[in-house]
């Protein structure tokens, strides 16, 4: 005979589970799969943030993962800006800034993860020594480099340039002239397998944040000075990573600290006279639309002044160029459920590389000079071929 106490336990358990599946299972079928690494991270509604307007990916990608054994006219040393970030699980490549770069310039371009341990490696490889490439082009994310970037030892790495070798001839720009494939965001759907357990996440983070006023998470969600910037149905706030106002990034000290690993990494990966090297430093979203916030932060980030600084540095500035097209309407540069660049901030860096790759004597021939976006045709009737309008939550 069962004891009253483990009865009354049972049915206190078999209520909860009840009062669970009656929050959770509704909320599972209406919410759409995650996509943003924000919205992930901070427990957000797809829904409210993710992007309305289509992205684009070329399939097959233009830019691959790169292989060893492999040649490539560039070598990307990338993060999540670059490649797909496999702790996210949503990534795929042909949605890149290196996909739009091919397109651009037919250049045949390779990629692999970032950091200074990773390229040293390549370096001293057999890859490198054998089959090297035009153009090494290390990207970062404006947040890595609050730690210190390894440098590279010059004489340890690679040979210097022989004595009186012929520089190499600029490689032909070849657009390859490909039209990427609109990328629509999945949505819910009743008939799909409901995302329970991204249900039960969001609730776990949601909810001491809107029952409890709890704040401090890794992702904050700041309204903007206007509507417009996003596509997102939250067009009058965003989300961005609560790191992306810390004070360190106004740190000239620190800044020329980093600078220097950075130049040193630069002498490296040229000694061998044929490559050359870039650096691409990605602003994170905070930076490109601190002007834009409601509440903006006391101090600005200075990585692309005092990068600029040492003109021998060879740098892509970005984040002044991603600001003044916000400013002047372009929607999604980054998108408004992620901390990383959407369709237009992937061709705005392409664009920008290859015209430094053009003054650089890497490339020859016309690349273009617009940094015109807007790449995919609209759709009629889903709002993509009208004029921005205001919006509210």
């Amino acid at each position: 005979m069962r004891r009253p106490v483990t009865a009354g336990l049972d049915r206190i358990l078999l209520r909860g589970l009840a009062l669970a599946a009656a929050l959770v299972l509704p909320l599972a079928f209406a919410l759409d799969p995650p996509d943003g690494d924000l919205t992930e991270l901070g427990g957000y509604a797809e829904n409210r943030f993710g992007p309305r307007t289509p992205q684009a990916i070329f399939m097959p990608p233009l830019a691959e993962a790169a292989r060893s054994g492999a040649s490539y006219d560039v070598l990307v040393f990338g993060d999540g800006f670059s490649r797909p970030d496999t702790a996210e699980g949503h990534g795929r490549y042909g949605r890149y800034w290196t996909d739009h770069l091919r397109n651009l310039t037919g250049l045949t371009v390779g990629v692999r993860p970032a950091g200074a341990a990773t390229l040293a490696d390549h370096l001293a490889s057999p890859d490198f020594r054998e089959r090297p490439p035009r153009v090494v082009i290390l990207q970062l994310s404006e947040s890595a480099l609050e730690a210190p970037v390894g440098g590279l030892e010059l004489s340890t790495i690679t040979a210097p340039r022989p004595h009186g070798a012929a520089a190499p001839r600029p490689l032909a720009v070849q657009p390859l002239n490909r039209q990427p494939r609109v990328l629509e965001r999945t949505r819910a759907h009743a008939w799909n397998p409901p995302p329970v357990g991204h249900a039960l996440d969001l609730l776990t983070k949601a909810l001491p944040r809107a029952l409890l006023n709890v704040s401090g998470g890794p992702v904050e969600e700041r309204s903007l000075s206007y509507a417009g910037l996003f596509s997102s149905a939250a067009a009058t706030t965003s989300l961005f990573r609560a790191e992306d106002f810390q004070p360190w990034r106004a740190d000239h000290r620190l800044l020329e600290e980093r600078r220097a690993a950075l130049r040193a990494i630069q002498d490296a990966v040229e000694a061998n006279g044929v490559t050359r090297f870039l650096l691409l430093v990605a602003p994170d979203k905070g930076t490109v639309y601190a002007d834009f916030l409601l509440d903006p932060p006391a101090q600005r980030s200075a990585v692309d002044e005092v990068m600029a600084a040492d003109p021998t540095l060879q740098a892509v500035p970005l984040a002044a160029g991603l600001t003044a097209l916000a400013a002047g309407g372009v929607r999604d540069l980054y998108t408004p459920n992620g901390s990383r660049w959407g369709l237009e901030g992937q061709l705005y860096a392409a664009r920008a590389v290859a015209r430094t790759l053009g003054r650089l004597g890497v490339l020859s021939g016309a690349t273009d000079p617009s940094p015109d976006v807007a790449i995919l045709p609209c759709r009629p009737g889903q709002g993509d071929c009208a004029p921005t309008r205001t919006q509210t939550d």
